[in-house]
């Protein structure tokens, strides 16, 4: 039974690395892109136009792999949104993928974004 996320979960604290090449999201087998933010209630994907469409509501199954870092999150959920965006003059489809349940970030992940932070 999916729980019903009020605004204030949705606006639940993500984490959005500034290198987006450092983690892959896989959905499925044939969908790849790249991480754009993720909170415990579930993630924005940036995916190249190229990759095969998703329709809202479908359930999805896929993994965030860290890139340089040991990290393989798998998530079950379904995606919610989309947006096509410009990224450095390069169209790309950022997708919302909400979570079947609420998921703890990975502690890797979250050291990361805040090295990352401090850098910036």
């Amino acid at each position: 039974m999916l729980a019903i996320v009020d605004a204030s979960d949705r606006r639940s604290e993500r984490r959005a690395p500034r290198d987006l090449a450092q983690f892959t999201v896989e959905l499925g087998d044939n969908v790849s892109g790249f991480l754009q933010n993720i909170s415990e209630h579930g993630l924005c994907v940036v995916i190249p136009v190229d990759q095969p469409a998703m329709q809202a509501k479908q359930p999805v199954t896929g993994r965030v792999l860290g890139q340089g870092i040991r990290l393989e999150f798998p998530f079950e959920g379904k995606a919610v949104w989309f947006s096509l965006r410009k990224l450095e003059q390069v169209p790309y489809v950022f997708a919302g993928i909400e979570f079947n349940t609420r998921m703890e970030i990975p502690e890797s992940l979250i050291s990361l974004s805040l090295a990352r932070e401090d850098l910036g």
